[in-house]
């Protein structure tokens, strides 16, 4: 057998060269279309936030135990378009001074985007005066939680405890 140019690139001489690339190139297809069907699963298991209608954008994220996340980027678009862009404090809270409108919020976590959020920003009846309690899925849990009731927040972190704990055991 003369020399040939294998599908991986190299030039071999050995019968056997064409099957065992032809493995593994079958092998890295499956292992991309697994981690494809994984990652479609697991954002299909999330349940989108509703939208939020408040007075005026503020608002704190906290991890799943209730901890204060500082440093998190909290990004807003209005239209598909970059409206502005904000980093937590030490007490993980955030504010923009925004005119009213639609617009999406993106919470950014170590450089990977934790959540979305839609947010209507405006005056009068239906909008709350309270701010956004954000609750990022990290550490194992799947889904994050946002509200502007401080009752369904304390609820959601004793339910987030709880799917930490079963992983643990």
């Amino acid at each position: 057998m003369k020399n040939a140019v294998s599908f991986c690139g190299i030039v071999r001489r050995q019968r056997g060269s064409w099957l065992r690339c032809f493995l593994r190139a079958a092998l890295l297809l499956l292992l991309v279309a697994g981690f494809c069907s994984v990652t479609a699963a697991f954002a299909e298991t999330c349940p989108t936030p509703p939208e939020f209608a408040v007075k005026k954008l503020q608002g704190e994220v906290h991890g799943p135990s209730g901890i204060s996340l500082p440093q998190i980027l909290v990004r807003l678009s209005r239209e598909g378009i970059f409206a502005a862009q904000t980093t937590t404090d030490t007490k993980g809270k955030f504010e923009f001074k925004i005119e009213p409108g639609r617009y999406d919020i993106e919470l950014i976590f170590m450089a990977t985007k934790s959540m979305d959020l839609k947010v209507r920003i405006g005056q009068g009846h239906g909008f709350h005066s309270a701010r956004l309690r954000i609750l990022l899925g990290l550490s194992g849990t799947k889904c994050g939680f946002a509200t502007t009731s401080r009752k369904e927040f304390k609820q959601s972190i004793k339910r987030f405890e709880g799917q930490l704990e079963e992983k643990q055991h």
